[in-house]
């Protein structure tokens, strides 16, 4: 869920980074009134005046890397490993992951029940994936063993015929498996390139971990400067072809989110929740319209406050740097297109897209980087310092603790998946 916040958040980091690619519609009036929904049709002076933009103070800390997050990652590589080394040499432990043949019959009819027998199944002492009892009464075994493990399902149990049964479930271990050791041996079976070792790992580990950090404060600086030259502007009602224009582009993003998480992570989510949890995580407790449409104006806003800094500043975006955006973006779609559905044709993707919001975004992103190459950045003060590093501890215990219950997680579904017929057991 953390990630999926995250996620979420991030369709308002900036106004600059929104980007939509839909193709969309609207009338424009080169006049500015309110049919304007580009920039190029606004008379920008009408809506916006300027305040300072240039200097702009803000703090922000520099991003760091810790020892403690290098060791909660590896934490992290450590509980989603797999247990791959066979073990021939000794019984059954705590931990050990064993393969087993299991057959469950009821006492007081000796009959086999449904869902009762499986061979082959991979099962991980101690992950309480079976019912009490079962997982304890294979330590000890040795591997070839058979057992009769004298159990009782649950009075709770989800099939009422078997809630409260006595049964018998006979089983063979047939071998054990265990995690690899987190060495040297193990960093070099990666296959990345020039690490060998687990120093060698966790110096790579720390280099993506900087990178991340790099982004997250420079998207930092870029929402404080944005936010402080905001502040210094006076704006008028924009025009309601803008407002609709990023009502839109606003919701679009919020769909994409959705979906992307409904099909990457096996829950379904809507735009209306995505929504809905933005409204919570900001304390907005109106109705999903207001909502929206306070997000317009706040979008519109910015867009306009930009595209008057760069008329200013005589920023623009070129031809060819808007084709190499279009190229890259295209190779993208086609990478993931379906067979027969690619686009040959820079001319024919530009069919498929808004190809002046696309301008509009690269214009809006040069201007942020200019506010930002212009500002006047600092270390927050001691004591605010403080609080962030604190902020940044808890956050970083955290994303190490959830990151552990989803391998956790995955390794139960993968256990659930490999055989059907061990409902009856769980």
């Amino acid at each position: 869920m953390k990630k999926f916040m995250a996620a979420v958040s991030a369709v308002v980091v900036a106004a600059g980074m929104l980007a939509g690619c839909s193709k969309a519609a609207g009338n424009t009036d080169a006049a500015g009134n309110t049919d304007a929904a580009y920039l190029k049709d606004i008379n920008l002076e009408d809506y916006v005046t300027l305040g300072d933009y240039k200097g702009i103070n803000v703090e922000v800390a520099s991003p760091e890397v810790s020892d403690e997050e290098i060791d909660q990652y590896m934490q992290y590589i450590s509980s989603s490993m797999k247990a791959t080394v066979e073990v021939t040499d000794r019984a059954v432990q705590e931990g050990d992951t064993v393969n087993i043949d299991y057959s469950g019959k009821r006492v007081d009819t000796g009959e086999v029940f449904d869902g009762g027998t499986a061979e082959g199944y991979d099962l991980t002492i101690g992950s309480h994936t079976f019912i009490d009892g079962f997982e304890d009464g294979l330590i000890g075994a040795a591997i070839g063993e058979t057992r009769d493990l004298n159990l009782t399902f649950p009075e709770n149990y989800s099939s009422t015929e078997l809630a409260g049964a006595d049964v018998i479930f006979t089983v063979k271990v047939n071998s054990i498996k265990v995690k690899p050791d987190l060495d040297d041996a193990y960093a070099a079976s990666l296959g990345i390139e020039n690490v060998t070792t687990i120093d060698e790992l966790k110096t790579y580990l720390k280099d993506r971990l900087m990178e991340d950090k790099q982004t997250q404060y420079k998207n930092e600086v870029n929402s404080k400067v944005i936010d402080a030259v905001t502040a210094n502007c006076k704006f008028n009602q924009p025009p309601q072809a803008a407002l609709d224009r990023f009502k839109g582009l606003y919701t679009e993003q919020a769909d994409l989110v959705a979906s992307y998480y409904s099909a990457n992570y096996g829950t379904s989510y809507t735009t209306d929740q995505v929504l809905s949890m933005m409204m919570a995580q900001e304390g907005f407790s109106g109705e999903q319209t207001e909502y929206l449409d306070n997000k317009s104006v706040e979008l519109a806003e910015q867009f306009i406050m930009l595209g008057a800094i760069a008329k200013l500043e005589g920023i623009e975006v070129t031809e060819d740097e808007l084709n190499e955006k279009l190229e890259s973006d295209m190779a993208n779609a086609n990478a993931t297109a379906e067979e027969g559905k690619t686009i040959a044709s820079v001319d024919e993707y530009k069919k498929t897209v808004d190809v002046e919001n696309i301008k509009e975004n690269l214009l809006t992103n040069k201007v942020i980087e200019f506010l930002a190459e212009n500002a006047n950045v600092t270390e927050p003060a001691a004591d605010a310092a403080t609080e962030d590093d604190k902020a940044a501890e808890t956050e970083n215990t955290e994303a190490a603790d959830s990151a552990d219950t989803e391998a956790a997680d995955s390794a139960d579904t993968e256990n659930t998946e490999e055989s059907e017929s061990a409902d009856s057991a769980e």
